[in-house]
């Protein structure tokens, strides 16, 4: 996602109050706006449009200004979203997970002021990346609570649910499949066609030559679904579902249904065999569909095309590769990377990772240059923001005198216009005050956004150098990724471009870790000859967009 230049912020101020005690507890929408209107004065952002949301709750998305502000979004007029907290958005964190995908997805940057949170910043994004683990966690729960109920329906042999099988109706009462005696014929010859011809297209065309057409429904809403042409997807499904031969699908597992099957077992197993032959690519390589520890990470040093898992098989062995995805398009010059072992990419990387948790100095080293300079601006602020506080407290003093003698003395009082000119000159002094404060909170911010916390740094290398080798391959995954923001392959010119079986390539990586500015090894005493091979990724900006 690309970063937002200052002179196209599009800024959505958004305030909500749900109660009258907010706006008593401070959290009044005059107090949220001029909050919001002094960073972007501070930020000196002057586009943007404030969006007041009172009386209503944050435990769903069912508000007027809310909707108003995701419309301008859709419209592309809003490009930043700022609050003062976090639940002034939402207070679901499911709702908070869908919210963030859509921000994402069209390049919203999204802005808490009190909680100090900036999705433009690595540490932003940090931070949402551990808000949604959680919200992860909380959807899993109550999927495994759904799929409990799936797999006791599976196991007992009802349908499930989705989409009406052709050849089959939908018994809703009894919630199991009935035969369709009209449409048996087709599901019949779909199957007995893909063996004679061994190819979905072909078969798709010969299907539709005959004027047959996938299942068409009612559905339960009146609405008319269904009746499309074939098409290798859709066929594909068909000839792949279990359903046909009496079974259940739940997960990996099978169970018998209540259903009868139509298509004798062998036609069933004989398409299957086939259709794995076939879930082979022109080019010779199938698509990987295990979790490969680097999938969205990689990308070719020379033509910039990501590289995506794939593998190919010879003598019954399958070898794994990130294949550069330049050279499935014939149109183009070909890429000379090509195809590279997967093993010997994973392995450069995990071995880096593991140099850098047994060289804590080098981290240390890292940071401390990269934050010295912010550390000791926030400290010069911090002292900057106590005077100020301080001189506000007094004139605060001094305004509470006033109104006392002003009391004491009533309208009568020979220092009573005197008193009230001293009052409203106390006051803009103190809205001045406020507002410097303000500046120099966010300033604070800003600066602390970037200074980068060793210790944690260090302790989720010595993590993975402790415990990797001991997680599972989905752990694993998960783990690189948290990481690693890019790996960039780098093939040895003299390399052959097309690769070999056993991945005899030589080349080198650079990579770009989330928790670290561009380090380069040439220059650390500790990295010795590591550096012939290994490099980190250098860049004009250190927090770049993750997979940009």
């Amino acid at each position: 996602m690309p970063e937002i230049d200052d002179k196209e912020r599009k800024c959505a101020l958004y305030v909500r109050v749900s109660t009258s005690n907010q706006a008593e507890e401070g959290e009044s929408l005059d107090e949220q706006t001029e909050r919001l209107k002094n960073f972007c004065v501070y930020k000196g952002w002057n586009n943007f449009t404030v969006y007041r949301e009172e009386g209503f709750s944050g435990k769903d998305m069912k508000r007027p200004e809310f909707q108003r502000l995701m419309a301008d979004i859709y419209k592309n007029e809003i490009n930043t979203v700022i609050v003062k907290k976090i639940d002034r958005l939402s207070r679901s964190i499911l709702d908070f997970e869908n919210i963030y995908k859509i921000f994402d997805a069209r390049n919203v940057d999204l802005i808490s002021i009190q909680e100090n949170f900036d999705t433009s910043t690595a540490i932003g994004r940090a931070v949402i990346r551990i808000v949604l683990v959680f919200a992860q966690m909380e959807r899993e729960q109550t999927s495994e609570r759904t799929m409990d109920v799936m797999a006791f329906r599976a196991k007992q042999g009802m349908f499930n649910g989705g989409y009406p099988r052709l050849g089959y109706d939908i018994d809703y009462e009894n919630k199991c499949l009935v035969v369709n005696e009209s449409e048996v014929h087709i599901a019949k010859e779909a199957f007995e066609t893909y063996l004679k011809e061994g190819s979905l297209s072909e078969t798709a065309r010969a299907l539709n030559s005959r004027g047959y057409r996938m299942k068409s429904w009612t559905a339960q809403t009146g609405r008319k679904m269904g009746g499309d042409r074939f098409s290798k997807n859709n066929l594909s499904r068909l000839l792949s579902d279990p359903v046909y031969i009496g079974k259940i699908k739940h997960k990996d597992n099978l169970y018998d249904g209540k259903h009868p099957g139509i298509i004798d077992d062998d036609i069933f197993y004989s398409v299957q065999s086939i259709l794995n032959v076939n879930n082979v690519t022109k080019t010779g390589y199938r698509q990987d569909n295990n979790k490969s520890l680097l999938k969205g990470l990689v990308y070719c040093g020379s033509c910039h095309s990501a590289m995506t898992p794939s593998f190919s098989l010879s003598k019954g062995k399958e070898y794994y590769y990130y294949r550069c995805l330049s050279n499935n398009d014939r149109s183009k010059e070909q890429c000379h990377t090509g195809s590279v072992n997967a093993g010997q990419i994973e392995n450069l990387v995990i071995e880096e990772l593991k140099f850098l948790a047994k060289e804590p100095n080098v981290i240390e080293g890292v940071v401390e240059s990269a934050t010295k300079e912010q550390k000791e601006k926030v400290t010069e602020l911090a002292s900057k923001k106590k005077a100020i506080q301080e001189n506000l407290n007094q004139a605060d003093k001094k305004a509470k005198n006033l109104m006392n003698i002003l009391g004491a003395e009533g309208k009568e009082g020979t220092r009573f216009n005197y008193i009230l000119k001293e009052l409203d000159d106390l006051e803009d002094q103190a809205s001045g005050l406020k507002r410097q404060i303000d500046y120099i909170t966010f300033e604070m911010n800003t600066l602390e956004n970037k200074i980068i916390d060793a210790d944690a740094i260090r302790d989720n290398f010595k993590v993975f150098r402790d415990v990797f080798n001991q997680l599972t391959q989905e752990e694993k995954y998960d783990l690189m990724h948290l990481l690693i923001k890019k790996v960039v392959y780098y093939a040895d010119a003299k390399s052959n471009g097309n690769g070999s079986r056993n991945g005899d390539r030589t080349g080198k990586i650079k990579m770009d870790l989330w928790e670290l500015p561009p380090i380069d090894p040439h220059n650390l005493n500790s990295a010795n000859g590591f550096a012939e091979s290994i490099d980190w990724l250098p860049g004009r900006d250190s927090n770049p967009r993750h997979g940009g």
